[in-house]
C-alpha cells in the first residue's frame, strides 16, 4: 500500500524548535535587513548622482556644444561606471532579498523563492535602471564640417536621459528600509497580529500622517524643479525657452489655472505640462485632506465647544419659553377684554414666540446628538469593561457558592447516612420482643 500524502493546503513549513536556532535565526534575519537598508541606501545614491550627471552632461551639451565634447564624453563614461555599479548594487539587494524570504519561509532551494512575477519584475527593474545616453564614438562633433548643424542631443540622447528619472522609484524603497517601522520588532510583531504588510504605501501614509506640511512642500518643489527642467528640455531645440519661462508655466500648471501666454509645442513638453496637471490634482487633494484635517478641532476643544453651544442654547431655550408663556398671557387677556386689534397682535407674536422655541428646541436636540456621537465609542467601551468586569465576578462569586453547596451537600449526605446507620440496628433491637410475644 502506499503512504498517504498530505494535502497541500494541509503541509506545514519546518520550523526550528530549538531556542539557539531560533536566536541564530532572528540574529540573520536582524542581518539581511540591515545589509538590505545598506544597499538599498547607496543604490538611491547612486541613482541620484546619475541623474545629477546626466543633467550636467545635458547643460553642457546645450552651453558648450562640440567645444566641450572631451568634458561631455568624460561625463558619459562616469555616467556609465555609475549605471555599472547600480545594477550591481541592484542584484545584490535582490539576492538579500531572496535569502531573507528563504530564511522567513524556512527554504533550502532558492528556485522556490524566484517566481515568474518575480523574476519579470527585477529583469524590469535592471532595464529602466540601466537606461543612460551611452559614449558612443558616432558622435556629430567628429566630424567638423557637420558641426555647426549639430543637434542639441543627437539620436536617442534626450529620451534616454530623461527615462533616468524612472529611477527615483528607488526613494520609496530606502524610506521603507531606512524608516523605524520595518526595523523595530514592536512594529512588526503588532503588524503580524493585525495582518498588516508593511509595504511603500504604509510608509507613505506614515509621513504624512506625522509631517503632513513638510511631506507637501518637498514633494511639491520637487515635482516643480523636475517638471521646470525636463520642459525646458523639451522645448529648447524648437522654441529656445529658457528656465525662467518653464519655471512660470509649470507653477501655472500644477495650480490648473493655465493662462496661456506661453504654450508648449513639442509632444514631450505637452505630455509634460499633461502630468504635471494630473500632478497638481492630486497634490490639491492631498493638501485640502491635510488642511482639513489641521483645522478641526481637537477632542478637548470639542468638548468646550460644545459645552458652551450646550449652556448658549439651554439660555435661548428658557428665554424662548418665557416669551411664549409671555406672548401667551398677552393674549389671553386683550382676548378677555375683546380687545380686537390687539389681541391679533398678541395672537401673531405668541405663534412666533412659538415657532422660535420649536428652533432652538430643534438646534438644541441635534447638538445633544452631536455631542453623543463624540463620547459614544468611549461611553460604550467604558460600559463594555465595566459590564466584563462585573461577569468575572460575579462568575468567580457564582463559582464559590456553587463549591459551598457541594461541600454542605456532601456534608449533609454523610450526616443522612450516618443516621440511618445508627437508627437501623435501634429499630431491630425494638422489633425483637414484639416478636418473641407473638410467637407466645
Amino acid at each position: 500500500m502506499g503512504v498517504k500524502q498530505n494535502p497541500p493546503e494541509a503541509t506545514v513549513l519546518p520550523v526550528p524548535g530549538a531556542p539557539g536556532e531560533n536566536l541564530r535565526r532572528l540574529q540573520q534575519r536582524k542581518g539581511l535587513l540591515k545589509a538590505e537598508g545598506q544597499l538599498a541606501g547607496w543604490g538611491l545614491a547612486l541613482a541620484l548622482g546619475g541623474i545629477l550627471l546626466m543633467m550636467l552632461h545635458t547643460e553642457l551639451a546645450w552651453f558648450g556644444g562640440c567645444k566641450w565634447f572631451a568634458y561631455l564624453f568624460l561625463v558619459k563614461c562616469l555616467l556609465l561606471l555609475s549605471t555599472a555599479t547600480l545594477l550591481a548594487l541592484i542584484l545584490a539587494f535582490h539576492v538579500k532579498e531572496i535569502q531573507l524570504f528563504m530564511l522567513d519561509n524556512s527554504l533550502q532551494d532558492w528556485r522556490l523563492a524566484v517566481s515568474g512575477p518575480k523574476l519579470g519584475l527585477i529583469l524590469l527593474e535592471l532595464l529602466v535602471c540601466s537606461l543612460h545616453p551611452f559614449p558612443t564614438g558616432g558622435s556629430p562633433c567628429l566630424a567638423p564640417e557637420l558641426a555647426p548643424a549639430a543637434p542639441f542631443l543627437p539620436g536617442a540622447e534626450m529620451p534616454l536621459s530623461l527615462l533616468m528619472f524612472l529611477r527615483l522609484y528607488l526613494v520609496p524603497r530606502a524610506a521603507l528600509l531606512q524608516s523605524r517601522v520595518l526595523g523595530d520588532a514592536s512594529y512588526r510583531t503588532i503588524g503580524s497580529l493585525n495582518q498588516i504588510r508593511f509595504q511603500y504605501p504604509f510608509v507613505l501614509r506614515l509621513l504624512v500622517n506625522r509631517q503632513p506640511g513638510r511631506v507637501l512642500l518637498v514633494l511639491t518643489l520637487g515635482l516643480w524643479l523636475t517638471a521646470s527642467w525636463v520642459l525646458a528640455v523639451c522645448e529648447r531645440e524648437n522654441r529656445a525657452w529658457q528656465l525662467k519661462e518653464t519655471l512660470w508655466v509649470i507653477p501655472i500648471t500644477f495650480l490648473t489655472i493655465g493662462y496661456g501666454d506661453v504654450v508648449p509645442v513639442t509632444a514631450c513638453g505637452r505630455l509634460v505640462c499633461l502630468c504635471t496637471g494630473i500632478m497638481g490634482v492630486g497634490c490639491t487633494a492631498l493638501l485640502v485632506a491635510v488642511a482639513a484635517d489641521k483645522m478641526e478641532f481637537n477632542r478637548a476643544e470639542k468638548h468646550v465647544y460644545n459645552f458652551m453651544m450646550d449652556i448658549q442654547c439651554t439660555k435661548e431655550m428658557k428665554n424662548s419659553a418665557a416669551n411664549v408663556l409671555q406672548a401667551a398671557w398677552l393674549f389671553h387677556r386683550h382676548s378677555k377684554a375683546r380687545a380686537g386689534r390687539r389681541a391679533r397682535t398678541q395672537h401673531r407674536r405668541l405663534l412666533a414666540a412659538i415657532h422660535r422655541f420649536r428652533e432652538v428646541r430643534i438646534r438644541h436636540r441635534k447638538l445633544r446628538d452631536q455631542v453623543n456621537t463624540l463620547v459614544d465609542m468611549s461611553k460604550v467601551q467604558t460600559i463594555l469593561c465595566d459590564l466584563s468586569t462585573g461577569l468575572s465576578t460575579s462568575q468567580r462569586g457564582l463559582e464559590k457558592r456553587i463549591n459551598t453547596l457541594d461541600q454542605k451537600l456532601d456534608a449533609l449526605t454523610r450526616l443522612v447516612t450516618a443516621a440511618l446507620e445508627a437508627k437501623q440496628p435501634q429499630e431491630q433491637w425494638l422489633l425483637q420482643p414484639q416478636d418473641s410475644q407473638t410467637g407466645r
